[in-house]
Order: C-alpha cells, then sequence, then structure tokens
C-alpha cells in the first residue's frame, strides 16, 4: 500500500516574484516608449524616460532572486522532512 498523503498543496508565488514581474513589464513598456520614437527619427529623449527603462532588468533580478530563495528554501524544507527520525521508531 501507498503512504501517499494525496496531492501536495498549492504553492503560493511569492510577493517579491509578483513585484518583480510587475517592475519587469513597467520597465518593458518604458522601453517600447524610449526606443520606437528613433524608428521615427526622434533622438533627443528625457532622462527619466530612459532612467525608467531600468524597471526591466532590476525586475528581473528581484524576480529571478526570489524565486530561487524559494526553491532553495522548498528544497531545505524537503530535505528536513526526509531525514527527520521516524517517530514510530520503524
Amino acid at each position: 500500500m501507498s503512504s501517499l498523503a494525496g496531492p501536495p498543496a498549492p504553492r503560493h508565488r511569492p510577493r517579491a516574484v509578483t513585484v518583480g514581474l510587475a517592475l519587469f513589464a513597467v520597465g518593458l513598456v518604458f522601453l517600447l516608449i524610449t526606443v520606437l520614437p528613433f524608428f521615427f527619427g526622434d533622438h533627443n529623449r528625457p532622462l527619466w524616460l530612459n532612467l525608467a527603462c531600468l524597471l526591466a532588468p532590476l525586475g528581473f533580478i528581484i524576480a529571478i532572486t526570489s524565486v530561487v530563495r524559494s526553491g532553495r528554501a522548498q528544497q531545505r524544507a524537503a530535505l528536513a522532512e526526509v531525514t527527520r527520525p521516524d517517530p514510530d521508531g520503524a
């Protein structure tokens, strides 16, 4: 007989991943707003618009580091559960 307890509980996305993805999306929008006018001859964009494009890599870094940290925490928890001594002594 199998000792499986059923399907695993649904995992929730860490808030930092959601924030990182949102920053990445906003950065991509600013990137499009900055790059598209170059095709139409406008070469002088404001500094704040160029700096807003940095939200894309910042959001990417935040999301990736959060996913890695979450994965490592889950791995440590699973390893601790597997290596925990059996209280029944079996």
